[in-house]
């Protein structure tokens, strides 16, 4: 439970992966799960365009707003780039593969039968 904390709590989004403590920077590059929800963000609020949505954000130690749009939010707030997006599916996808190849080859000195 203790590590499925520290996944979370680390992927990049409870806390964003710029503000992520430089000791703790080489578990968010090997978390799958930061790799997951960088290619979902991506994926699902890149605008390019006037008919992007628009969000405004108002800085609470000076009080002014600023309206941008949510992928300009996201991308200067979580340190995400669209360009990467097929680096983060590559990842995904031989952290995939890693794990069933780690499972398979534990799985062949596992014997539960004691003759």
């Amino acid at each position: 439970i203790t590590y499925l904390l520290i996944l979370n709590l680390l992927c990049g989004f409870t806390i964003p992966a710029p503000l992520i403590p430089i000791w703790w920077k080489w578990f968010y590059w090997i978390n799958p799960l930061a790799y997951a929800i960088n290619a979902l963000l991506s994926s699902q609020n890149y605008c390019v365009g006037s008919d992007c949505p628009l969000v405004v954000v108002t800085n609470q130690a000076s009080g002014k707003s600023q309206v941008m749009t949510v992928w300009e939010y996201l991308s200067s707030t979580y340190g995400l780039y669209y360009e990467h997006i097929w680096l983060w599916v590559g990842v995904l996808i031989f952290a995939i593969f890693l794990v069933r190849a780690v499972t398979a080859y534990a799985l062949t000195f596992i014997c539960y039968v004691k003759r």
